[in-house]
């Protein structure tokens, strides 16, 4: 597996998965390719390595991006030959020319071929960026990519892998849904659902540089309610091996072929967690009403916020929920300074079979109080939520102050 660390890669900066545009480089040196990699960052989803010029078109035809950066430098009368057969193979992608050049005769060549931004290296590393950006705009309006949602734990237990499988399994019936264990050390979304995947999400990163929905789809397991789950191997991975950059490859490949790409993050915030809560176009953080989840919520919900997160991507879910729980929900919210979007009850008979025998909660009582909230759930997953409504903390000792 791919082991080379996202070099730089931060997510203060990190646009969402939906809206990441993405890049396929041509003919440009290793310099400028390490220079393209550092003035995007996570901006993009970037190639590992740049194509060769005759190699091109099969590569735009493959990939389907958002934006070729095109080097002009080794030869410029080529690239300017392949503006317009780019655009007669992908219209509407955002050529762009690379240069150390800045002549005006060659500019206005490039810009008849059909290349809309001409950027030279080293100083206009703003103008490629602002190029990516617009063509993330336009690709996300025109509603190709998926919702990618990431459910994130906090602590061991506490019903995320229920709660992503069952979820799945609801959208499943009017959606195209692929559910990803990303959960490199004890992920057990396939075991949840009963099945025996044959490849796992290990084939997918090892064959990174060459996957598209053909690959992706020969990777994934079905299961019977129409899920399509992208698992963890037999075999725990070790997390160090996995790094940001392939995760966001993988996740973006995953919301271009799905409608909802639903992510079980696990309880552990490594990089390939972090990346996909900051990437996803919604996290929901789920806790069970005692002092050591709602103790790690706040641990989480504060490390978002220095990653950058978006407050209003966040949605806060309590799971196991009785009425004589250890923590109220006024006191939650109030140690936390976020509303609840949902509480989910606390039914264990009907969830330990299902969790056992790997069963949906549907397929042990369809009339369970678990089943009725999940459903009520649903929103939450779709467009039409609204933004968390904050409340501030409590000024009195809360149960952290200890």
């Amino acid at each position: 597996m791919h082991s080379s660390k996202p070099g730089g890669l931060r997510l203060d900066r990190f646009s969402r998965i939906s809206s990441t545009a993405s890049v396929v480089c041509v003919g440009l040196s290793p310099g400028d390719m390490a220079w393209v990699r550092q003035a995007l960052e996570s901006e993009a989803v970037l190639p590992a390595e740049p194509e060769l010029y005759d190699e091109a078109l099969a590569a735009v035809d493959k990939v389907k991006p958002d934006v070729v950066v095109m080097g002009f430098d080794p030869d410029s009368h080529l690239a300017i030959q392949l503006g317009p057969a780019m655009q007669e193979a992908l219209p509407g992608v955002q050529l762009v020319a690379l240069s150390h050049l800045s002549g005006a005769e060659q500019i206005r060549a490039a810009m008849r071929a059909g290349y809309r931004e001409y950027v030279v290296v080293p100083e206009d590393a703003d103008l490629l960026r602002r190029a990516v950006r617009q063509a993330a705009y336009s690709s996300r309006t025109s509603g190709e990519r998926g919702r990618v949602v990431a459910f994130c734990g906090t602590k061991g237990g506490c019903g995320v892998t229920t709660l992503a499988v069952n979820l799945a399994a609801q959208l499943a019936s009017a959606h195209r849904v692929l559910a990803v264990d990303m959960d490199f050390g004890m992920g057990d979304v396939a075991a949840y659902l009963d099945l025996s995947p044959s490849s796992s999400i290990v084939d997918v990163l090892d064959n990174i540089q060459r996957l598209d929905e053909r690959l992706l789809g020969g990777c994934v397991t079905v299961h019977h309610s129409k899920v399509h789950v992208l698992a963890q191997p037999h075999e725990p991975v070790d997390r160090d091996q996995v790094s940001g950059d392939l995760v966001l490859r993988l996740l973006h490949s995953c919301a271009v072929a799905y409608q909802y790409v639903l992510v079980d993050c696990g309880v552990r915030a490594d990089e390939a967690a972090l990346i996909t809560m900051g990437g996803a176009d919604l996290v929901l953080l789920v806790a069970t009403p005692d002092v050591p989840s709602v103790r790690n919520a706040w641990r989480r919900l504060k490390l978002m916020e220095h990653l950058g997160i978006d407050h209003d991507r966040i949605r806060l879910v309590i799971n196991r929920w009785l009425r004589a729980a250890p923590i109220s929900i006024p006191d939650i919210q109030a140690n936390l300074g976020m509303d609840v979007a949902i509480t989910l009850a606390n039914d264990s008979r009907c969830a330990i079979p299902a969790v056992n025998d790997g069963r949906l909660l549907r397929d042990v009582s369809k009339r369970s109080p678990l089943v009725r909230d999940l459903a009520r759930m649903m929103p939450l997953l779709t467009e039409n939520v609204q933004k968390v409504a904050l409340v501030e903390p409590r000024r009195r000792s809360g149960i952290f102050s200890s």
